[in-house]
């Protein structure tokens, strides 16, 4: 009898395995769908995430272009770079703009794309799901100021014509209502064109085609003037603020500014200008005219133009008891050389450089033609390639335009100018 109990026992367990069999049926597909379709869910939030970081740097590198404009690029980049899988219709995306408390732009996209599901759709209410992504860029605020050689050189070897289209497609690619910036320009003397300020596009675009072309290459004058500029505008704690310098020259850094005895009175004069030979020009620091010009024998040259060709010979009684300048490299007086003159020059122009990099400026240097000193370029932008590099201070860079005059001129230099714009819109994304 206990035998034939325990078959019947045996023959009602075997419809138990059955039930737990389909059970575990169940519950095995459930949760295999529920896998496959959280898995398409989440490479869905890769693509979606990849498209709303694409939209969101887009819209801010574009935002010189008003914010309609780039608000439309944004929106373009993320339906580029999302590709949907298995979604239950297009995918929305929002670009919205505003400032936060210290004046930064700041850029916000959130994209949203509803996902059918295969397995899950079984469960009430999960037909589809809702996968959402966003992103925030902040873009700081940029003080940038430009020093510009307009010196006589400069017409004769393109570049007058091509730094005038080259300036103006820079400086509009920076935000008008946004971003500060300044321009100088140097050859015998230098003088603030336009200072810092928003709106400055036009002002800028303004006086770059207004320039004249004359005269030596007062740089450090327009590196001392883009230096104030910089420091006219402060930085606030916690503010993201770039401050940049663009130096563009076609020669060398050939003048200094000195105090010299005229007839027992101190009177500022600029001397140097030349890019060779031994003379020293003597020039009107306000306006630039050339007044003496000094050929080494302690004679002096009345001029009344910038002609270094000057006609009367003088023996002036007003400069010829000088013994020369203060060198600002030793404190020495140093004669009236050419070599003298431009060795002083290029330290006095690193030391502005050097106190703009302590300071955090970037620094960004253009050299046009084969005259300028490629290696003092590099050193003043604290170029990696420098042989004194600090990378402890802000890296900038050196760019060279060397086929001028040629027809390449105008599109190299607007290249230069670019080059240097992008690294520029980098660093306030960053």
């Amino acid at each position: 009898m206990k035998f034939l109990a325990g078959q019947r026992r045996r023959k009602y367990e075997r419809g138990q395995i059955v039930l737990l069999l389909a059970f575990s049926m169940i519950v095995l597909t459930v949760s295999v769908g529920l896998a496959l379709d959280l898995a398409f869910a989440y490479v869905t939030r890769a693509r979606l995430s990849k498209a709303v970081d694409a939209a969101c740097l887009t819209g801010m590198k574009n935002l010189a272009l008003g914010q309609t404009t780039a608000q439309a690029l944004a929106i373009s980049a993320f339906n580029v770079n999302y590709a949907g899988l298995n979604d239950a219709g297009p995918p929305s995306v929002n670009v919205a703009f505003a400032t936060n408390t210290y004046s930064n732009l700041v850029v916000n996209v959130t994209g949203t794309a509803n996902m059918n599901t295969m397995f899950m759709a079984l469960l009430p209410g999960f037909r589809t799901l809702t996968i959402s992504d966003s992103a925030q860029a902040l873009r700081g605020k940029l003080v940038m100021s430009l020093a510009l050689d307009r010196s006589g050189s400069m017409s004769n070897n393109g570049g007058a014509a091509a730094l005038p289209t080259a300036v103006t497609m820079f400086v509009n690619d920076f935000s008008n209502t946004n971003d500060e910036v300044s321009m100088a320009s140097f050859a015998s003397n230098a003088k603030l064109e336009s200072a810092i300020n928003y709106n400055f596009i036009s002002p800028i675009t303004t006086a770059v085609n207004g320039m004249t072309f004359a005269g030596g290459t007062f740089g450090l004058g327009g590196l001392n003037i883009a230096k104030a500029q910089e420091d006219s505008i402060p930085m606030q704690t916690g503010q993201n603020m770039v401050k940049v310098v663009v130096y563009f020259t076609d020669g060398l850094v050939n003048e200094i500014q000195s105090t010299l005895s005229c007839n027992g009175t101190p009177t500022v004069y600029n001397l140097g200008g030349y890019d060779s030979g031994t003379d020293v020009g003597f020039f009107n620091p306000t306006t630039g005219t050339q007044i003496y010009r000094y050929d080494g024998s302690r004679y002096w040259y009345t001029c009344s133009t910038d002609d270094p060709n000057c006609s009367t010979q003088t023996n002036s009684s007003c400069l010829r008891n000088d013994a020369g300048f203060t060198s600002a490299i030793d404190g020495t007086i140093k004669t009236f050389t050419r070599a003298h003159v431009t060795a002083d020059a290029q330290y006095q122009s690193q030391q502005t450089a050097n106190a703009l990099l302590a300071a955090g400026d970037y620094v960004y240097s253009i050299g046009l033609g084969t005259k300028p000193d490629q290696t003092f370029l590099k050193e003043i932008a604290n170029d990696p390639t420098s042989d004194i590099y600090n990378p402890n201070l802000p890296q900038g860079m050196a760019q060279f335009v060397t086929d001028c005059p040629s027809t390449a001129c105008t599109a190299d230099l607007q290249q230069v100018f670019q080059i240097i714009a992008s690294r520029v819109l980098l660093r306030l994304t960053q």
